[in-house]
């Protein structure tokens, strides 16, 4: 009797684990697919940028703002009091900070335009051109708010600065063309099309190890079951 409640519970425990193991398996299968679905976005995104690089220029006063990634030349006049710096971003594998600058529109609005990354404790430029493409307002996770030091902020948002200085920017914006010392990002922001590939690609390998080992678990299982039964 022992015995056969033995052979029960050991059972049981290999099934178990053949249950969590195929659990697994159907996890990184997900997370693959998931990395996938991103990598189409992106591949939609790249589109989208190609088709507004490929556009005229336009110039923008004020109004209902373009597309995002469309390039235009802002009319109006730049408010450099009330300039900000992020901290903590990364260029050339070096820490510094990014500079955004306000510009206010003719017709009064104001779009915030990030004008590239400078090493800390660089002097500032002052703006040379108003050439800029709109671009999504940057994401970022947090675990607590990050109030601002004087003009270093660690995130920007709409709500940010408004709260900061009053006025809610209708628009955020990137810089276009050289404007030494500053390096500017070019392309789309964020994580390339590729490496979700690549994630997506490490995933569903181990989806296939799992598999595999899903099926010699199952397969010695078997077998020690059946030599229980005859024994």
């Amino acid at each position: 009797m022992s015995r056969d409640r033995s052979i029960t519970h050991g059972q049981r425990r290999q099934r178990l684990a053949l249950v969590g193991l195929g659990a697994l398996v159907l996890l990184t299968v997900a997370l693959g697919a998931w990395q996938f679905s991103r990598a189409l976005g992106k591949q939609a995104l790249a589109e989208t940028y190609a088709r507004a690089a490929a556009q005229t220029p336009l110039v923008w006063h004020g109004g209902h703002a373009p597309e995002h990634y469309r390039k235009v030349r802002l009319q109006g006049k730049w408010l450099l009091d009330g300039q900000l710096r992020l901290d903590q971003r990364m260029a050339q594998s070096r820490v510094g900070v990014e500079i955004v600058t306000p510009f206010r529109l003719t017709d009064g609005e104001v779009v915030l335009v990030n004008r590239g990354w400078l090493p800390a404790g660089q002097p500032i430029p002052v703006p040379a051109s108003q050439a800029v493409e709109l671009v999504p307002w940057p994401r970022f996770f947090e675990l607590r708010a990050t109030p601002p030091q004087g003009d270093l902020f660690q995130n920007i948002d709409a709500a940010r600065y408004a709260a900061w200085r009053g006025a809610v920017p209708v628009a955020y914006a990137r810089a276009v063309g050289a404007q030494p010392p500053f390096v500017r990002q070019t392309g789309i922001p964020g994580v390339p099309m590729e490496r979700h590939l690549a994630y997506a690609a490490t995933w569903w390998g181990m989806s296939l190890i799992g598999v595999l080992l899903c099926l010699r678990f199952y397969r010695t299982t078997r077998a020690s079951g059946v030599r229980d039964d005859r024994a």
